[in-house]
């Protein structure tokens, strides 16, 4: 097992020698370092956005600025490294944020809202929302078309599941997307139908796209603001560091402008969706540490499966609640293959969706054959990584491939999940403990808008694996529980590491970027239950605080 307090390099002195620039000094702080071999400090100093000094004597702290500084009285706040989110949507958390939000709601409440929204939108434009979830329903039917037809006649409506997997049209939009009884269900996807033949109004995984396809693209200011207002939530949280999955390569001029003209605090690592290939993009390869490391074009993003509440996970048995049915898959082999040579030749680091067993099984006969089934050190990623077979999770571990996971997932994830598995296949599913105790290590994320990005709700279903309710009582299936040290490292040292950036991320060290969240809590001795309601009171990136002073 790795160390959870990642050690600095033998080569780091305690003072740093640097150009004169912005100087300040955080004092009266609890640190928590991550770092082995200084794990606690009350001084942190900081200058020209990385770290000078970590330790407990002011005065040591200033000599280490060859400038006036500038103090912050952290006033006995508890701090952390800057956090990590390692697979978000920031452009589609900006969009939930602006569309209807239908999480938790009733059948009947979903198209209350959206009767509402007919109201104050001109006829003709359309109407976006997100979050409803059918298992939270009587019955857990799938709605119909018809439904929404009966609130919204003149407007095209599009609702997402919560899962980002499925959506819920009208007819109206059906219409204008042109689907109907004689429209091919394209691989890996699903056009639900009536008796007739005609679309139901649901479009499950790569079908959903028929209909996105139709809808208004969004210009640049629209981009901008979607996208700061996600960033700036995240911010709150505490995140310093985003990996935004499946990034679309006509965005990255918009993001790259962003950044470069200093719009953009937050550190960006980018996957490339590798569906469809942009050749012209992609053929450059990484571009890593651009703009003092505030983005970096690291990976290829591909999509293998969909997901358990659609249905659309692909699975090597059936699913328990609908026999004859397996989910669906994106590759063949030989396609998958293909990609992955390019991807390895190219040198981007690979992140594939996989959250059936099946397509779990797929991905790491592929990598195996593409990299060779020793260990490597590409750092390959497994996202979601939900339902493993017994000899895949060997495999994960004996050749270094990162599981991906989504800790607050789980939360609502069990509602459902023995529906759709059975008990048996249930009992294995979210498997993350092994991989520690084989010497490996998970990296932790959101993948919102599908949950909230808040990275307290993701290190508190870690440790108890219950939702907020605290169901199932004691948890489920304990013993793949992540102490609190452990849960904090898949948001801080393990993401760095995964991404080749411990020697500048993850954790508070000298020659470090000076990042780190100041909490209102001690989330290594605070009650359990508590861990989730953390706030945060600043958030620091390169030494520039994001959010106001503590009180």
């Amino acid at each position: 097992m790795p160390s959870i307090l990642s050690p600095g390099s033998d080569e780091e002195k305690n003072h740093l020698d640097v150009s004169p620039n912005s100087a300040e000094v955080f004092r009266s702080g609890k640190f928590l370092t991550m770092d082995s071999k200084n794990p606690r400090a009350s001084v942190v100093a900081c200058l020209n956005g990385y770290i000078t000094y970590v330790g407990d004597d002011f005065k040591e702290a200033l000599a280490t600025l060859p400038q006036e500084a500038a103090v912050v009285d952290l006033k006995g706040r508890n701090v952390i490294p800057g956090l990590i989110d390692s697979h978000a949507h920031i452009l589609h958390e900006g969009l939930k944020l602006s569309q209807l939000d239908l999480r938790g709601q009733g059948h009947d409440d979903v198209l209350e809202a959206v009767f509402e929204e007919t109201k104050v939108r001109p006829k003709g434009e359309w109407i976006h929302g997100r979050g409803w979830d059918q298992t939270l329903w009587e019955g857990h039917k799938w709605p119909t078309r018809q439904e929404l037809d009966k609130v919204s006649p003149d407007h095209p409506v599009v609702l997402d599941r919560t899962d980002n997997h499925s959506i819920w049209v009208n007819t109206l939009a059906l219409e204008k997307a042109n689907v109907n009884k004689n429209t091919k269900t394209p691989q890996a996807g699903e056009i639900g139908r009536q008796s007739d033949g005609s679309p139901s109004g649901v479009l499950i995984g790569k079908a959903i796209f028929l209909v996105y396809q139709a809808m208004p693209v969004y210009d640049g200011h629209q981009f901008d603001v979607l996208f700061q207002r996600s960033l700036k939530e995240m911010n709150g949280f505490g995140l310093t560091t985003v990996v935004d999955c499946a990034t679309r390569a006509h965005q990255y001029p918009q993001i790259e402008e962003a950044v470069a003209k200093g719009a953009v605090k937050t550190r960006l690592k980018l996957y490339m969706t590798a569906e469809p290939w942009d050749d012209e993009f992609l053929s450059v390869g990484p571009r890593r540490n651009l703009y003092g490391g505030r983005l970096s074009v690291d990976g290829l993003k591909l999509f293998s499966d969909g997901s358990l509440g659609s249905r659309s996970a692909w699975l090597e048995q059936d699913y328990a609640d609908q026999p004859g049915h397996r989910g669906g898959h994106s590759y063949s082999d030989e396609a998958l293959e293909e990609v992955l040579i390019k991807a390895r030749d190219l040198g981007f680091q690979v992140a594939i969706h996989v959250i059936g067993d099946a397509a779990i099984a797929q991905a790491v006969k592929i990598m195996a054959k593409v990299l060779g089934v020793e260990k490597t050190n590409r750092n390959w990623r497994l996202e979601h990584y939900q339902l493993a077979g017994e000899k895949d999770r060997e495999m994960v571990s004996g050749m270094g491939l990162i599981p991906s996971i989504q800790s607050v997932g789980i939360m609502t994830d069990l509602r459902m999940l023995e529906d759709r598995l059975g008990p048996e296949r249930s009992l294995r599913s979210y498997a993350w403990r092994e991989i520690i105790d084989w010497g490996g290590y998970v990296i932790n994320g959101s993948d919102c808008p599908v949950e909230s990005p808040n990275p307290f709700l993701g290190i508190y279903a870690a440790i108890t694996r219950q939702n907020l309710n605290w169901r199932p009582n004691g948890g489920f299936t304990v013993q793949n529980c992540l102490s609190r040290l452990e849960a904090i490292a898949s948001y801080t040292i393990w993401p760095a590491m995964a991404a080749f950036e411990e020697k500048r991320l993850g954790t508070i060290t000298v020659g470090k970027f000076c990042d780190f969240a100041v909490l209102d809590r001690d989330i290594l001795t605070c009650p359990e239950r508590a861990i989730a309601a953390t706030r945060v009171v600043v958030t620091v990136i390169g030494g520039e605080l994001l959010r106001s002073s503590p009180d």
